[in-house]
């Protein structure tokens, strides 16, 4: 880990967490699994829940292999907050909605699955650029084809079950 050039503010760390998310995001939705392996330091401790991974390539190995049965995702973020440390780091809180679309439904409500949670985001800067050093996911809700992702509810989430906002679930 190296220092930061220059000492950040909530705003600029705000925008260097919000860029570095985005990357992350699109790295899934694009599955450009070597983009985001480089995303994560060697040693980053990603809890998900359900998993937990150690380092970018565990991070992108796992995601490819969840990922490998859809047709498509889209990871929207927002509510990014990062907060400058006084030991260079970078603490961020986001929210994200994910959808992801099975292969070979493209059009039945029953073939997507729609997830939200929060990003709890340690960020470090490196000699080449900032890097997610730990990250926690806690799912907040649920909807459609919860099948599409099996290993889904058996995650641990903070905020006890995730809701579901099926009436037949």
């Amino acid at each position: 880990m190296t220092a930061e050039p220059r000492p950040l503010d909530d705003v600029r760390a705000t925008a260097v967490a919000a860029e570095l998310l985005a990357r992350y995001c699109w790295a899934i939705d694009d599955e450009a699994y070597d983009e985001l392996r480089v995303l994560f330091l060697p040693d980053a401790v990603a809890d998900y829940g359900a998993f937990r991974c150690r380092g970018g390539a565990e991070v992108a190995d796992v995601m490819a292999e969840l990922h490998r049965d859809l047709r498509t995702t889209q990871h929207l973020l927002g509510s990014v907050s990062g907060r400058a440390g006084d030991d260079g780091q970078v603490r961020v809180r986001s929210h994200v909605r994910a959808t992801l679309v099975a292969r070979g439904g493209e059009g039945a409500r029953s073939s997507r699955v729609e997830v939200a949670a929060s990003y709890r985001d340690l960020l470090s800067h490196t000699g080449d650029g900032w890097r997610i050093a730990e990250r926690r996911v806690d799912g907040r809700w649920v909807t459609g084809d919860r099948t599409i992702l099996p290993w889904f509810d058996r995650a641990g989430h903070s905020g006890g079950d995730v809701r579901s906002t099926d009436s037949a679930t």
